[in-house]
């Protein structure tokens, strides 16, 4: 059984504030249970959430133009999209554009082999094996282990590093690393 996490405040968020006004009440326990149904789906959906319409129908009490309707204003306001197929039996497809905010923390994956690097980067970042098997980055991976560098840690150097280095390399990542390194510290720091 999956869980949400909703702030105190979630009541009183500018999107709830809305749904309320626009709906009433059954747009907040609408909302609440598009998010329960987030929760029950595979932990790594990446927040999409394929189901037949009639399941959606039947979760939230809706007729075909309420959910349309309730799509159409999350959508607009920012919150999820939506695609529903032509062909009959078709999934009608949920996107949760902040789904993490709602989902618990996964515990973060850490390597403990450069090998474990090498497979990630070069299935993930589609590295070359001459770059992943090079010596000095062999030398990197190894003291990403030592120093328990996660893969979400990676993935945040990759999104920021990505934009000024059409290439991404061991090396652009390790500088780009330490920058987030950094930033995390700072934060903590208050």
């Amino acid at each position: 059984m999956g869980w949400i996490r909703l702030s105190s405040a979630f009541s009183s968020s500018d999107l709830i504030q809305r749904a309320e006004r626009k709906f009433g009440l059954i747009g907040y326990a609408r909302t609440v249970k598009l998010l329960e149904l987030l929760a029950a789906g595979e932990m790594l959906s990446g927040g999409t959430i394929p189901l037949p319409k009639s399941d959606w129908l039947d979760a939230l009490q809706a007729s075909p133009e309420e959910l349309h309707e309730l799509l159409n204003f999350l959508t607009k306001c920012g919150w999820l999209t939506y695609s529903e197929g032509q062909e009959p039996g078709a999934p009608l497809v949920i996107h949760f554009k902040h789904a993490d905010d709602f989902l618990p923390q996964a515990e973060p994956l850490l390597f403990v082999s450069a090998d474990q690097w090498v497979f990630w980067c070069e299935t993930e970042l589609n590295m070359r094996r001459e770059v992943t098997g090079d010596p000095h980055t062999l030398a990197l991976f190894r003291r990403w282990c030592a120093s328990n560098v996660t893969v979400t840690e990676m993935l945040q150097a990759c999104d920021e590093a990505a934009p000024s280095n059409p290439e991404l390399t061991p090396s652009v990542l390790h500088a780009q690393l330490q920058s987030v390194r950094r930033a995390r510290l700072e934060k903590a720091r208050g």
